[in-house]
């Protein structure tokens, strides 16, 4: 019976995910300004962030699903956002309180299967929750409410999209190779390598 106590091993991990996604979502993030400057001449600036949000969920989704245990999600997610900020993200610490938002979707979602279900379905559901979970968040603090609805309703379809790709396909795919290659010896995701359910 795999115990759900943090073990060295485990703090260890999640830190070297902070640091890793937290690199790569300020790349995201850079990409994403680029985007937003090329779609603006045809007022679709705001999408220019969306098809990087799979890739923001990714620190939490790769460490739950590799971890299996309470609070590995969203402390992974957070701890990427700080890393994130700290290396000079134009939005400032708010982005860590967008960490906290995204990894709550799958942190809720895996605790509903008492963090036993790691399939495509539970994945898929992790970054759908996600996904709407980020954008309401949005609406309230990036000031997404002042954007039409037809051109917010397209934005939930390319975050949903890049969401299941990246954490409900690519993640698990990614675990999984990981741990059949024995990087991850000695965590959860070693005893169960189906890529898929």
């Amino acid at each position: 019976m795999t115990t759900k106590a943090w073990k060295l091993k485990d703090i260890l991990l999640i830190a070297v995910c902070a640091v890793l996604f937290g690199v790569v979502y300020l790349g995201c993030t850079n990409a994403g300004t680029v985007l937003y400057g090329l779609l603006s001449p045809a007022g679709m600036g705001s999408l220019g962030y969306e098809p990087f949000y799979g890739i923001y969920f990714m620190a939490g989704a790769f460490a739950i699903f590799v971890m299996r245990k309470p609070g590995t999600g969203l402390v992974a997610e957070v701890l990427a956002a700080i890393i994130e900020c700290l290396l000079g993200n134009m939005f400032g610490p708010k982005i860590i309180l967008s960490g906290i938002v995204q990894g709550l979707g799958f942190e809720l979602i895996i605790a509903i299967t008492r963090y036993k279900k790691f399939d495509f379905l539970t994945m898929s559901l992790g970054a759908v929750l996600c996904s709407v979970l980020t954008l309401i968040y949005n609406l309230f603090v990036s000031g997404y409410s002042k954007i039409a609805f037809p051109v917010l309703a397209l934005m939930l379809v390319v975050r949903l999209v890049s969401a299941v790709i990246f954490d409900g396909i690519i993640t698990p795919i990614l675990g999984n190779a990981l741990a059949k290659a024995g990087v991850l010896k000695g965590y959860a995701v070693a005893g169960n390598t189906k890529a898929l359910d």
